[in-house]
């Protein structure tokens, strides 16, 4: 129990040396500041979220072109190993 009310007269004591010393002001001080951080911040945001965008369609346009290179690539490979298949089928003995 003393430590309760021992808390609340630190507590009454500090509210009334924040009042007294002008501590509404720094207050409204700091909330204007913390508005003019948090604009700031949006605009970082808006700003992060376009690149990131930009970031996910240049990664899904180049996932793409790799995919179509590799099938190219895949079925060039094929068409020569079908090629030499039959080549080497011409060597075989029967």
């Amino acid at each position: 129990m003393k430590k309760f009310l021992l808390g609340f007269i630190i507590g009454v004591i500090l509210l009334l040396a924040f009042f007294y010393f002008g501590g509404a002001g720094y207050l409204k001080a700091f909330g204007t500041k913390t508005e003019e951080t948090g604009a700031k911040l949006e605009v970082y945001e808006k700003e992060v979220k376009k690149t990131a965008d930009e970031a996910k369609e240049s990664v899904t346009e180049t996932a793409k072109d790799a995919r179509e290179a590799v099938d190219s690539t895949v079925e060039s490979t094929k068409k020569v190993v079908d090629k030499t298949t039959e080549k080497v089928k011409g060597y075989m003995p029967k």
